[in-house]
């Protein structure tokens, strides 16, 4: 997401400091840390296949290859962002996953809202949006079958010590960071802490109470809800009003017939 600008660049992350004070049930209690990775959802995916445990977190200083949806890169620097992935195994059907990252999503927001103070936005389903801009996101990719759910990666990047020359091109109108929207030089390792134990605490509940609190919670901070919107998914394009989230978490537009479609996933832009 970041232009390859100069930065100044932080020491690298330590797992020991990653896990000194983290109190997690599941997420974190196992980690792997890298300097430099194609993608940490690939490495992740990788070691899913060969029997890790749920919960186990990939992460990485610098990404080669990240990318965010609908094969977008998300370019990485080294030093400045958080670039992590999870593994998990719940027991529930293979359409019931892309919840998992709305509760991502969610578990992103609490994060910076405690480590930087500042209220993050989630512009459905996976961005994270500070001041307008985007600060971060969500990738989830499932292996499965028909009716059987082998496991769900769900990688998250967050722009947290970019400077403004860091953005280059468009980049400048639409991404931010941490740094820039808070105006100091911020943590990472204190950010992964959070987020590793928010992760815990949502998925905890998502376990023994389904869907139902993350969407709660995500409707107090969905920008998408109330506002026109165009929405792409595939070839058909369709306009409409953003009127709420359904019990799975898609988004229901309502078009200027009155008539309510169900969006799965797909591309939205914010009209008004």
């Amino acid at each position: 997401m970041a232009g390859q600008a100069s930065q100044e660049i932080a020491a690298p992350l330590s797992e020991t400091d990653i896990r000194s004070g983290i109190v997690t049930r599941r997420i974190g209690q196992v980690i792997h840390l890298f300097h430099v990775v194609d993608s940490t959802n690939d490495e992740a995916k990788a070691l899913a296949v060969r029997g890790a445990l749920e919960g186990t977190v990939v992460i990485a200083d610098a990404q080669e290859r990240g990318r965010g949806r609908m094969g977008r890169s998300w370019t990485s620097p080294p030093g400045v962002g958080v670039y992590l992935s999870v593994i998990l195994r719940p027991a529930i059907q293979p359409h019931d996953a892309p919840s998992l990252t709305l509760l991502g999503a969610v578990a992103v927001a609490e994060a910076i809202e405690e480590v930087v103070g500042l209220a993050a936005g989630v512009k459905w389903p996976n961005d994270l949006i500070v001041r307008g801009r985007k600060v971060g996101g969500i990738l989830g990719e499932v292996a499965a079958e028909t009716s059987h759910l082998h496991y769900v990666v769900l990688g998250i990047g967050i722009n947290v010590n970019q400077t403004e020359a860091s953005f280059e091109g468009e980049l400048r109108h639409t991404a931010t960071s941490l740094r820039i929207e808070a105006g100091r030089s911020l943590d990472r390792t204190a950010l992964i802490r959070s987020l590793c134990e928010a992760l815990d605490r949502w998925y905890d509940r998502f376990l023994s109470e389904g869907p139902a609190p993350v969407l709660e919670r995500l409707r107090r901070s969905c920008l998408t809800l109330g506002q026109r919107v165009v929405a792409r998914s595939g070839d058909q394009q369709l306009c409409g009003l953003a009127v709420d989230l359904d019990d799975s978490g898609a988004l229901l537009i309502q078009d200027a017939n009155q008539r309510l479609h169900r969006l799965i996933a797909g591309d939205v832009t914010l009209t008004g």
